[in-house]
């Protein structure tokens, strides 16, 4: 662990690891396009990432480990953020998709639902759905209203 990463705080690391979750599926077809690091940069200031910690990232995702939210509202918001990544890059689609629903069970959605709630969460995002509707949309799916 880097002397960097000693003095972070929880909502840091998780942010972290949420954008190296996000740059996995960029990445799932072995490169980043110029689509992908601009949506990629988006999310870093939305996430305050320094530009330092964002090219570490970029560079090895790998290194950080998946936080799932505690809040059941983060994990939609991520689920949300990971699914529109995984649109930007038409080309390796099927790969995102899968990597997509190992990351939400990852972040905290049951293993019974995962699969339907990533469906869901794909068409909406295709029909570019805001969050408060896609956030309503996933909890039905889900079998929430509320957690």
């Amino acid at each position: 662990m880097s002397i960097m990463n000693v003095f972070l705080s929880g909502t840091q690391r998780k942010n972290r690891g949420h954008l190296a979750n996000i740059v996995k599926i960029a990445r799932s077809n072995g490169k980043l396009n110029r689509d992908e690091i601009r949506l990629l940069k988006k999310i870093k200031e939305e996430l305050n990432i320094s530009d330092l910690a964002f090219r570490k990232i970029i560079r090895t995702p790998e290194l950080y480990p998946i936080n799932p939210p505690s809040n059941y509202d983060e994990r939609i918001e991520r689920l949300y953020m990971l699914t529109n990544m995984l649109l930007v890059d038409k080309e390796s689609f099927e790969l995102s998709l899968k990597l997509l629903e190992k990351l939400a069970v990852g972040i905290g959605f049951p293993l019974k639902t995962h699969e339907e709630v990533v469906r869901l969460a794909v068409e909406m995002a295709q029909k570019n759905i805001d969050l408060d509707s896609f956030t309503k949309e996933i909890k039905r799916a889900n079998g929430s209203t509320k957690e």
